[in-house]
């Protein structure tokens, strides 16, 4: 009867134990979920923050393409302008 006792006590000792065990577990379950879910927050505001920048970016890159592409039509037409008075040089000089 005696050991059944014992038993009986070494059992109850490690079902508080594990109790006790699940306790600890359940909280720390709680933290990382609370965690996890910080995280994910931190990464959708960067995932907002990197489509306007590309965004931003594509619009930077299209504007130097327009500087550029102006600045290529300018100096279109300045040739342009130069072989026009050249040819009327040659005009003037064959006649």
């Amino acid at each position: 009867m005696q050991e059944l006792k014992i038993l009986n006590l070494e059992i109850e000792s490690k079902v508080l134990q594990l109790i006790e065990k699940n306790k600890e577990l359940i909280r720390k379950n709680k933290k990382l979920k609370n965690k996890n879910k910080e995280l994910n927050q931190i990464i959708n505001s960067l995932e907002i923050k990197i489509k306007d920048q590309t965004e931003q970016l594509v619009k930077l890159k299209l504007s130097e393409t327009l500087k550029t592409s102006t600045k290529n039509t300018d100096v279109k037409l300045k040739i342009n302008e130069l072989l026009r008075e050249i040819e009327h040089c040659i005009c003037l000089l064959n006649e």
